[in-house]
């Protein structure tokens, strides 16, 4: 996790890379970080995508679908296109397993 937060969505924007608004992909950012510390270890594609839909319920409630839009995670790729454009720009390190495609195989819904 070479790059701060701030400084890594700034060069997303100047790059025009920033297909998600800042608040989603810090969420997905912080919820990495979290579960890999509660795991000491890397986590599978569908782990995270497990505790992004816990995460988000438990924390959005009723408004967790008005968020998701918001944020434009609509689907396991798009979650997996948000992890892989924090790992492009050096806020996570990422497993070779960590693809986009691996992520769009989990389903159809975040």
């Amino acid at each position: 996790m070479a790059l701060d937060w701030k400084t890594a969505y700034a060069s997303m924007h100047a790059h025009n890379e920033a297909t998600f608004p800042p608040a989603g992909l810090h969420f997905v950012l912080q919820l990495s970080r979290q579960i890999y510390r509660s795991h000491n270890r890397a986590v599978t594609p569908a782990e995270l995508l497990e505790e992004f839909r816990k995460k988000t319920r438990r924390d959005f409630g009723p408004l967790e679908q008005q968020v998701l839009d918001d944020w434009g995670i609509h689907t396991p790729e798009d979650l997996g296109k948000a992890v892989a454009l924090l790992g492009r720009y050096g806020c996570l390190t990422l497993e070779p397993t960590d693809t986009v495609e691996a992520f769009a195989a989990l389903g159809v819904r975040p």
